[in-house]
């Protein structure tokens, strides 16, 4: 990506998830400014680098009144912006582990819902070894209701320091509410599982999981698929629930691997020039039938493959609606070592669609019970499948 004045820094799609994925991007430092510029000849508060952040990269304009108020809890909450926010120290360190497949935390994915955050897998770490299990409904992070919380600020709860320990009160169907004590831990985040499934006695289809999208994640991609086609698959699903997003470029880069020719995503704001992003045009599997399995936890990067997807024909979605965020936000680094976190443009999908609290809607809906077995939602997808190659 083309390089201007100032530092590279990195954009983040956070949504959907236990994990947050990340987009490269850059903010424009040659923007006109609403507020008075930093001086070399005094101390540079955090306050003041926050204000000259949101006046040269903020997606759209900033309201004077906000940029004078006087703590960045103020400035921010002043936006009214969910997905911008003040990141300690800690919370960017944790962030930028991430980007490598890894994380503090205690080893959940989980998604909204209306009283809390749902359980919808426990890896193996911390919390599934303190007993809390896929179906349980976080309700409570060290003595907060996440019930009244944005759901990236949930997040940032649970996530935190190596050894530091954070409590949670979980509500569990017939049980009532229980708390829990987890020491978080440094989470190895697998991007992908891939297997062979079978269709009645013959038929195979390759059953490719996406947990997230860091560095490598396509590549992986590819190499399950081509392994799986070699060894008779005749079809894919692609599972992209609960899975948040991560590099942009690895969600450009999985699109391409399944199509041949066209856009990916648009890309705009007002310090920001308009982009826009296409497949590489080096597909390794552009006639595969496919279908893409999603949910309320499919977000941001994840979002931007199954609506590329989508908008082409390409795939069948199935599952339910997905998150719905289509702002891009980026990392911008203070001198106090915390980072700054805000909007700087929105994306819209290959059609013009404008997804930002609206979700994709899959053709087909399925829903899994996490309380039951088996995965209903993916059986769901399978039959599609089925009549898809059926159809072929």
């Amino acid at each position: 990506m083309r390089r201007r004045a100032g530092s590279l820094v990195a954009a983040v799609l956070v949504a959907g998830a236990f994990f947050l994925g990340f987009l490269i991007t850059q903010a424009d430092s040659g923007a006109p400014s609403a507020v008075a510029p930093l001086r070399a000849d005094r101390p540079v508060g955090v306050v003041d680098e926050v204000r000259a952040e949101l006046t040269s990269a903020y997606y759209r304009w900033v309201d004077p009144e906000v940029l004078r108020l006087e703590t960045v809890d103020e400035i921010v909450a002043g936006l009214e912006d969910p997905h911008t926010d003040y990141l300690t120290p800690v919370e960017y360190e944790s962030i930028q582990d991430t980007t490598e497949g890894t994380y503090s935390g205690i080893g959940l994915t989980v998604g909204p819902v209306r009283r809390g955050l749902l359980v919808t897998s426990a890896l193996k770490g911390p919390a599934r070894a303190a007993g809390i299990r896929k179906g349980d409904v976080i309700v409570g992070i060290d003595g907060e209701r996440t019930g009244a919380l944005p759901f990236d600020r949930s997040l940032a709860l649970i996530k935190g320091e190596t050894g530091t320990l954070v409590r949670l009160t979980v509500r569990r169907p017939r049980r009532g509410t229980i708390d829990f004590t987890v020491m978080r831990q440094d989470i190895d985040v697998p991007p992908i599982n891939a297997r062979m499934l079978k269709l009645g006695k013959k038929a195979k289809i390759a059953y490719v999981r996406v947990f997230a999208f860091p560095d490598g994640a396509a590549e992986r991609i590819e190499r399950a698929t081509t392994r799986l086609v070699e060894q008779g698959a005749r079809g894919a699903i692609v599972d992209l629930r609960d899975n948040p997003g991560g590099l942009f470029s690895q969600a450009v880069s999985a699109a391409s691997i399944y199509l041949e020719e066209g856009i990916v995503c648009r890309t705009d704001g007002v310090h920001e020039e308009a982009q826009t992003f296409t497949v590489t045009g080096d597909a390794t599997h552009p006639e595969l039938p496919l279908v893409v399995l999603v949910n309320g936890g499919s977000a941001s990067a994840a979002e931007i493959l199954a609506g590329t997807l989508y908008d082409y024909d390409r795939a069948t979605l199935v599952g339910e609606r997905t998150f719905g965020k289509a702002s891009v936000q980026t990392i911008a680094p203070l001198r106090n070592g915390g980072a700054l976190k805000l909007t700087t443009a929105k994306y819209v999908t290959p059609a013009g669609a404008d997804i930002t609290g609206r979700g994709i809607h899959p053709g087909i809906v399925a829903v899994d019970d996490p309380l039951t077995q088996p995965d209903e939602a993916l059986l769901i997808a399978r039959r599609t499948l089925a009549d898809v190659l059926a159809a072929g």
